[in-house]
């Protein structure tokens, strides 16, 4: 890790880690909110909220430590 301006830069293999949580928590989340929804009592306020942090964690993983480019197409 180093520190150049205030920003914290991870080493490849930190945010590779870093995103592996994070997608690990968004299935986690994912798992949970589809029991809820099978719930006949469930409230639309808290699954649009479920849906909301799934997608959002599953951003920050796509951030934290992107897909490589596919350059070799050609």
């Amino acid at each position: 890790m180093k520190f150049d301006n205030n920003l914290i830069q991870l080493a490849p293999a930190d945010r590779a880690q870093i995103g592996e949580i994070l997608s690990r928590r968004a299935n986690e989340i994912a798992g949970f909110a589809d029991k809820y929804r099978n719930n006949p009592e469930h409230h639309g306020s808290v699954e649009l909220a479920l849906s909301r942090e799934i997608d959002r964690l599953r951003r920050l993983a796509e951030r934290v430590n992107p897909e490589p480019a596919d350059d070799e197409a050609d």
